[in-house]
């Protein structure tokens, strides 16, 4: 009979070989480059490894493409790195019993664009696609993460999660024009901060339970909520309801977008949901951003922002003066401070400065005026006199 020390000693050092074969694996990896290395997307998955990575740099690409092996791929420029579905009636890119990072394209052509037929663990983002019937397809599929894709223009079904696939996070994606928004069948998947646009279905709930579609904070734009604001925070003060069993309690009162902001060395992340058009952002020296709407409408953001980027708490400026309504709320901690804020539509440039800058401009603009005042009454007084000196008779 195995001593037991023995057999624990085995045990061991089994694990660590295949810990050891793991590490080496992933750091043998290589980048492979598509046009230089290969021509085709399609050769360089097939001469790659598992582990591998391969950067395509930008062009359009005819064709359909297969992946079985753990493979990141990835698009130089999304607007110009376009794979277009060579064959009728089959999906642009099928990735099956693996796990994959696919990001940066644009997908077009094909019933499907991107399908996943039980993959666990992969991510798909940053990509623009646009399917004849389905934008992304899980089937079978659990944990992975679907986020910051445009699923836009003609097509069925936007996202689509069938066979039970459960566990996923679906995350500031933006679905519009669909029949439907997004299908599930499924439990447990985590779905906020995305845009459901003018889909004629915003929903299809298949056997889904126990999903959440709301961080306990911000929930999904939804186009067609009917919901109001009365408290002015940017989030609805009732649930949007999806079926008995699936509701957003944080419906989001306008689009939201995240912003990757990069100073000292770090990366931070800056969130808006706006009724606006957000453009320009710039977070240097000058944090600012433009905002655009239709003339003279109430325009509204309601802004997550670092404290990391800030030497004291920030405030806002809209074109130089105070906005219509500022607050900070409640949800702010000592991570990311949440602001509140309202104008006039048309495009204003917007200003966030730390809020001992504003104090000083606000006090400088009303010893600015006093002093004003005070000049022009002392002008007013000596006009006066002179008037009356010149009307006096010799």
């Amino acid at each position: 009979m195995i001593n037991r020390k023995v057999l624990l000693l085995l045990c061991i050092l089994f694990f660590s070989l295949s810990v050891a074969n793991q590490f080496g694996a992933n750091a043998n990896s290589v980048t492979i480059r598509v046009p230089e290395d290969y021509s085709t997307i399609q050769a360089a998955i097939d001469h790659a490894n598992p582990g591998d990575i391969i950067h395509v740099s930008s062009g359009t690409y005819h064709e359909n493409l297969f992946i079985n092996k753990t493979l990141t791929l990835i698009g130089e420029d999304k607007a110009n790195t376009i794979i277009v579905g060579s064959e009728y009636g089959c999906t642009v890119i099928q990735a099956n019993l693996t796990t994959v990072n696919i990001s940066g394209f644009t997908i077009a052509n094909g019933t499907n664009g991107i399908m996943l037929e039980t993959c666990n663990g992969s991510i798909i983002r940053d990509n623009n696609i646009n399917a004849d019937t389905t934008g992304i397809w899980l089937y079978h599929s659990n944990n992975n993460t679907i986020s910051d894709n445009l699923l836009s223009e003609s097509g069925w079904v936007g996202l689509l999660l069938c066979g039970h696939s459960s566990k996923n996070i679906i995350l500031r994606n933006t679905i519009e024009n669909k029949t439907i928004g997004i299908e599930l069948t499924g439990r447990n998947n985590l779905i906020y901060h995305n845009n459901f646009v003018n889909n004629q279905n915003q929903t299809s709930m298949l056997e889904s339970f126990n999903n959440t579609w709301d961080n306990s904070l911000e929930g999904n734009y939804w186009s067609n909520y009917e919901g109001r604001d009365a408290d002015q925070d940017g989030i609805g003060d009732t649930p949007y309801l999806i079926d008995v069993n699936n509701q957003d309690n944080y419906p989001l009162m306008g689009m939201v977008s995240q912003f990757k902001v990069s100073m000292k060395g770090e990366t931070y992340y800056v969130t808006t949901i706006s009724n606006s058009t957000i453009t320009d952002l710039e977070f240097g020296n000058s944090k600012s951003f433009d905002v655009t709407g239709p003339e003279s409408t109430l325009g509204f953001c309601r802004i997550t922002l670092p404290r990391a980027l800030f030497d004291g708490n920030p405030a806002i400026l809209v074109d130089g003066s105070p906005p219509i309504i500022e607050k900070e709320l409640p949800a702010s901690n000592n991570t990311n401070v949440y602001l509140y804020f309202t104008y006039l539509h048309s495009t204003h440039r917007v200003v966030i400065t730390p809020e001992t800058l504003v104090i000083t401009i606000a006090l400088v603009l009303v010893i600015s005026t006093l002093v004003a005042t005070i000049v022009t009454k002392k002008v007013r007084t000596k006009n006066k006199n002179k008037s009356k000196s010149s009307s006096t008779p010799q």
